[in-house]
C-alpha cells in the first residue's frame, strides 16, 4: 500500500510538471473570476481578464490565447446579465455591441501577438538547444583529440623508457588527487578550477618529453650517473620546455599547452632554490610544477627501475614529509598527505 501510495504520488507530481503552465492559466482565469465576483465594480472585470489571455499568449502560444480571449468576452457577457447592478450598461444595444465587438478583437488581437511572440522565442530555443547539443559534440571531439594528441608526443618517450607508460598514467592520476585536494584551501580554492584541474592532468605527462633528447647510454644506464651525465640529463627539462614553448606560441594563445611548458621547465626546481634549470624558489615556480614534482617523485621511488626496486609506500609518504619546505611545496605535501587514502587506492587500482 505505501508503494502504491508513493508511486501514485509521483505520478501525480510527474503530471502536474508535464502540464504546470496550462494549470497556472485555468487557475489564474478561475482566480481572475472569482476575484472580480466578490470584489465587484465597473471596470475590474475586464482588468482583471487581461491577465489570463497574456498569460495564455506567452505561455502556451496562439493555440490557447485567442480561445481565452473569446472566454472574456462571453465571460463579460456572462457577468452583466447576472449581475446588472455592479455593471454600468451601455445606453443602448448598439453601444453595448459596438463595446463588446470592440473590446473582444482587442483581447484577440493582443492573445494573438503575444502567442505569436511565443511561439517565436519556442523557435528560438529549439535552434540555440540544438546549436549547443552540436557545440558540445564538436567540444568533446575537440577534447579528446586533444588528449590523443598529448598522449602521442609523451609517447615519444615510452619507446625510449618503457616504465615510462604505467608511470604516466599513475602521475596524472596522482596530479588530479592533489589539485582537488589544494582546492580546498583559500585562496587556492578560486585558482584551481575545474579546467585547471583537466588541463593539469592531461599536461603532466608532458613533463619528461625532452628525454628524447637524452642518448640512450645515460637514460637507459643501469648504474648510477657520473656528474658529467647527470648534467646531460638534466637538460631534458629545458628539451621539452622550449619544444612546448614553440607550439604554445603557434596556437596564438593561452592553452593547456602552457601548462605543460611550466612543467617541463621546472618540474626539477625546488621550494629551496637548489633545483634545476633555473633555480626558482618558493612561489615563482608555478604551482603546476610544484604539484607535478611530489607527484613525480613520489611515483619514481615506488617504482622498480633498471638500477634499483621501488621503496614502499609508507616510506615514500616519509621521505616526501621530510622534503617539506625543502624540495617541495609545504601545501603541495599537507595536500598530498591529506588525501593518502586516494593515493593508495589508485596504487592499488593501478
Amino acid at each position: 500500500m505505501i508503494v502504491e501510495s508513493r508511486c501514485g504520488l509521483a505520478k501525480l507530481k510527474q503530471f502536474f510538471r508535464g502540464n504546470f503552465e496550462k494549470i497556472f492559466i485555468l487557475a489564474s482565469i478561475i482566480a481572475a473570476a472569482l476575484i472580480t465576483y466578490f470584489v465587484p465594480n465597473n471596470i475590474s472585470f475586464l482588468n482583471f481578464f487581461f491577465l489570463p489571455v497574456i498569460l495564455a499568449g506567452y505561455y502556451v502560444g496562439v493555440r490557447l490565447s485567442v480561445p481565452g480571449a473569446v472566454f472574456c468576452v462571453c465571460a463579460v457577457l456572462f457577468y452583466a446579465a447576472v449581475s446588472p447592478s455592479q455593471y454600468q450598461p451601455p445606453q443602448s444595444v448598439e453601444q453595448a455591441a459596438l463595446f463588446v465587438l470592440t473590446w473582444g478583437c482587442f483581447l484577440v488581437l493582443a492573445g494573438a501577438l503575444v502567442g505569436n511572440q511565443h511561439e517565436k522565442i519556442e523557435q528560438e530555443r529549439t535552434r540555440l538547444r540544438r546549436l549547443n547539443a552540436e557545440m558540445f559534440e564538436a567540444n568533446e571531439k575537440l577534447k579528446k583529440a586533444r588528449a590523443e594528441t598529448v598522449t602521442g608526443l609523451a609517447t615519444l618517450s615510452e619507446c625510449r623508457d618503457h616504465s615510462t607508460g604505467r608511470h604516466l598514467e599513475s602521475l596524472s592520476g596522482l596530479c588530479r588527487i592533489i589539485a582537488e585536494e589544494l582546492r580546498r584551501i583559500p585562496p587556492l580554492d578560486s585558482y584551481i578550477t575545474d579546467d585547471y584541474v583537466d588541463d593539469l592532468v592531461l599536461s603532466s605527462v608532458l613533463h619528461d618529453i625532452g628525454k628524447v633528447g637524452i642518448p640512450d647510454s645515460i637514460l637507459l644506464k643501469p648504474d648510477k650517473l657520473t656528474k658529467e651525465e647527470f648534467d646531460t640529463m638534466k637538460v631534458h627539462t629545458t628539451v621539452g620546455g622550449d619544444a612546448l614553448d614553440v607550439i604554445e606560441k603557434r596556437m596564438q594563445g593561452r592553452s593547456f599547452f602552457t601548462l605543460g611548458k611550466q612543467i617541463a621547465y621546472c618540474h626539477h626546481e625546488r621550494w629551496d632554490g637548489r633545483g634545476y634549470p633555473r633555480g626558482l624558489s618558493g612561489e615563482v615556480i608555478p604551482l603546476s610544477a610544484r604539484i607535478v614534482a611530489v607527484a613525480d617523485t613520489y611515483d619514481a621511488i615506488t617504482s622498480d627501475r633498471i638500477y634499483r626496486a621501488g621503496v614502499a609506500h609508507e616510506e615514500a609518504v616519509r621521505r616526501i614529509i621530510e622534503s617539506r619546505g625543502t624540495q617541495f611545496d609545504p601545501r603541495v605535501v599537507d595536500a598530498f598527505v591529506s588525501s593518502e587514502s586516494r593515493v593508495l587506492h589508485l596504487i592499488k587500482a593501478g
